[in-house]
């Protein structure tokens, strides 16, 4: 008896082991196919408004090379951070009432970005840039 609970108590941990593992992989790829309501925009450049607690549009799709525009339409100011610490963005003494912000991406993938002022990395004011092959 005892070793039959040995058995499924094994294939029981062998079982929420490989499932940990799946869900890990998971997490790591980020395709944007999780996002909701992204807008397509064509051509070579992507204007995104930020307004006083949001991003209009929040998620929008490019193809790489791209040169995307943030101009803060708002009455406050605002920045630009990203999620996975990239080489752009924007600091809020940079991006008061008024002024613009752009950056170009040229690698495919997903980017994902908030203000930190008016949100953390998961809600309140958030945004993402997926970016396809041409």
């Amino acid at each position: 008896m005892h070793r039959a609970l040995s058995l499924v108590g094994t294939g029981l941990l062998a079982a929420t082991l490989t499932l940990a593992a799946a869900c890990g992989e998971d997490d790591n790829a980020d395709d944007g196919s999780e996002l909701e309501d992204v807008v397509s925009i064509d051509g070579s450049e992507a204007d995104v408004k930020v307004l006083d607690n949001t991003f209009n549009d929040e998620n929008i799709s490019v193809a790489s090379g791209t040169k995307v525009v943030w101009t803060n339409d708002g009455r406050q100011d605002h920045d630009i951070i990203p999620n996975d610490d990239g080489d752009w963005g924007v600091d809020p003494d940079d991006f008061e009432a008024g002024a613009v912000y752009e950056h170009t991406f040229d690698e495919p993938g997903t980017y994902r970005y908030y203000c930190s002022l008016h949100g953390s990395e998961t809600s309140g004011m958030i945004g993402a840039v997926v970016v396809e092959e041409p």
